[in-house]
């Protein structure tokens, strides 16, 4: 900044003496002489750096000059520009400048006899503020030099000083500027505080509303334990199980304000509708019945499509080998795509098994129909060669719209499970269980799933098959065929047993493939066709094999039964020819006849009932559950 200053003031002086060289146009037609240093007396240069001196304090003390003209001094005063001057007193020698500067160019601005006055004797007028600055003084001078001036300048001193504003910002556009600011300022952080207010009152809102539902959720239990008639209490009861519906995260408020013993005691009571009403209600509370017999007895069925026939057979040789219908024979059953239709044909719906298979083939037949052209069309843009809408019309008329929940109603209903795969939220890939149950308070499973879907739902989300029907959006969720990622669910099913019942030990698992092919030719050594890698990838997502090696494994002997007949060659999931179904199922039934000692050792251990101290203890366990204050 000093460096610009000292230019700047380099410059003018330059420019001055310039000035005394080269003499207006109008003052040569008048006949007066310049000055210079060689003609003028000193008394006339120290009368006039006097006179500046004298205006400098004026305008400092605010006061006017002295009218009177000092006499010459008897000795010549210091020279004008004196190197001391301009080192030394460098804001001086700058106001001393200006000031002589703007005393000479005063004169051009008043054309007649007055110019040719000396300007030690011109009068003094009063201004308000210096008319000499970069942009005034400067401008003033331009308009009467010759046009070699006016280059001089335009080269010279107009590079000097490139960052100097010509004229200061007035006081209103500042003002104006400011108030801007200050506004622009008082907005964002009025805009501040009203998000941090719109969040608190958010979060105020979802304490008072969860504070506002547990407060109802205690109430409807208060109001349960008041009531003194039947009818009444199957409202409460109902009004209950409604509420846990809509706000299931209300469950630990209800076990807390205990409300499991009272409806166990309700159970107790001979009236049926009361008793429906609060299996339905423990169910959704996440209460676990004991099991039936001695351990956990679960059924796991693969996916495979029309192959599910040969699990038809082996569920009705065991049937008739144990003389019990399959849902009385399992404790829980859980199925993928084509099981999973088995499994609530079964165990929900508690279908006969021979109207079980008439249903199977008809579902079959009017599903898996449909022109080559027209499902290479749809494959184009649906990625569905089948009509999807039409299985969903299906899946409604047999299966239903009841709540997976609602199903806990029926007396000896066994815990059902079907899996999908959700593809939607960020890889990997999960697992799905549609339950038709709670699981207990405070106690979750590796998968996620939920009881609050209706039957054909879990239909439709678990049976998505790529290729063959639409991905099935349910909530926040897309479904797909669940054995894009577990095809075989027998440990899920353990997994989901030992989360429903963890000091219970397993009795027996029976594992129920749909047929598998091995093919005898071998490819090349160095190369594979994409066909052949697209198969292996499909097969090895859809295999079923591994899981039932590691199962044989780690499981206690006489516990894990695995049935799963070879196929004479490759039979599609989509097939619906008659014959090819027949000998689908003759295969079936050669499995069968020579694993007859295996089938009769999975009966025998379905079959193991409870013993006297299992039954005991249980019974004082339930007890104390009922009573508890």
């Amino acid at each position: 900044m000093f460096f610009r200053v000292l230019v700047l003031v380099l410059s003018i002086i330059a420019l001055y003496l310039f000035c005394h060289r080269l003499r207006p146009p109008h003052l040569l037609e008048t006949g007066a002489a310049l000055p210079t240093t060689q003609q003028a007396p000193p008394s006339a240069i120290v009368a006039t750096a006097a006179e500046v001196q004298e205006q400098r304090e004026c305008r400092v003390t605010a006061t006017a000059p002295p009218t009177t003209t000092q006499a010459p001094p008897t000795k010549q005063a210091t020279p004008l520009f004196h190197p001391g001057s301009l080192s030394v007193n460098l804001g001086e020698t700058y106001d001393y400048v200006s000031q002589h500067i703007n005393s000479y160019f005063s004169s051009l601005t008043k054309p007649g006899p007055d110019v040719a006055q000396p300007m030690s004797s011109r009068p003094e007028t009063p201004r308000t503020e210096p008319s000499f600055s970069l942009g005034k003084g400067l401008g003033s001078y331009w308009s009467y030099s010759p046009p070699s001036v006016q280059g001089f300048i335009g080269s010279y001193i107009t590079p000097l000083v490139p960052r100097f504003r010509t004229e200061p910002k007035s006081a209103s556009v500042e003002a104006d500027e400011a108030a801007s600011d200050d506004a622009e300022g008082k907005e964002t952080v009025q805009s501040e505080d009203q998000e941090r207010a719109r969040r608190l009152l958010l979060q105020r809102e979802k304490i008072v509303a969860r504070v506002s539902v547990d407060n109802r959720t205690r109430a409807l239990v208060q109001a349960l334990r008041r009531a003194s008639d039947v009818r009444l209490y199957i409202r409460r009861v109902e009004d209950l199980s409604l509420h846990l519906l809509e706000f299931p995260e209300t469950r630990s408020v209800a076990v807390k304000e205990r409300v499991i013993p009272c409806l166990l005691r309700l159970r107790q009571a001979g009236d049926v509708c009361l008793q429906v009403a609060v299996r339905q209600a423990l169910a959704l509370l996440g209460f676990t019945e004991p099991v039936r017999k001695r351990g956990v007895r679960i059924l796991s069925i693969d996916g495979g499509g029309t192959r599910g026939l040969l699990a038809l057979q082996t569920l009705r040789r065991l049937q008739e080998v144990s003389g019990k219908p399959v849902h009385q024979l399992f404790d829980y059953i859980c199925g993928v795509s084509t099981g999973a239709i088995l499994g609530f044909m079964l165990g929900i719906l508690q279908i006969p098994l021979k109207d079980c298979e008439d249903l199977y083939r008809t579902l079959s037949s009017d599903v898996f129909k449909q022109n080559l052209i027209v499902g290479t069309v749809k494959m184009s843009w649906s990625h569905a060669f089948y009509d999807s809408q039409i299985w969903e019309k299906v899946l409604k008329e047999k299966m239903g719209s009841e709540l997976l929940i609602q199903t806990a109603r029926h007396p000896h209903c066994p815990k059902v499970a079907a899996v999908s795969t959700v593809v939607n939220h960020h890889p990997p890939v999960k697992a799905f269980v549609f339950r038709n149950y709670s699981l207990p308070v405070r106690v979750r499973s590796h998968y996620r799933g939920s009881c609050r879907h209706r039957l054909w739902e879990a239909i439709r989300a678990s049976s998505a098959a790529p290729g063959y029907f639409q991905e099935f959006a349910l909530g926040h969720d897309l479904h797909q065929d669940g054995g894009m990622l577990i095809n075989n669910p027998t440990a899920l099913a353990i997994h989901e047993c030992q989360c429903l019942w963890p000091d219970v030990p397993l009795q027996c698992v029976v594992s129920l493939g749909t047929g598998r092919f091995q093919t005898a030719g071998t490819t090349s050594a160095s190369y594979t066709s994409l066909k052949t890698k697209l198969s292996h990838v499909i097969s090895s997502a859809t295999d079923t094999e591994e899981v039932h090696t590691m199962l044989d494994a780690l499981l206690p002997p006489n516990t894990y039964f695995r049935f799963n007949p070879y196929m004479s060659e490759d039979v599609a999931l989509d097939e619906s020819r008659g014959e090819k179904l027949e000998q689908l199922q003759a295969e079936g039934l050669q499995y069968l006849e020579r694993n007859q000692e295996k089938l009769q050792r999975a009966v025998s251990e379905l079959s193991r009932d409870k013993s006297s101290t299992q039954r005991l203890s249980e019974w004082l366990r339930l007890r104390a559950l009922m009573f508890r204050i």
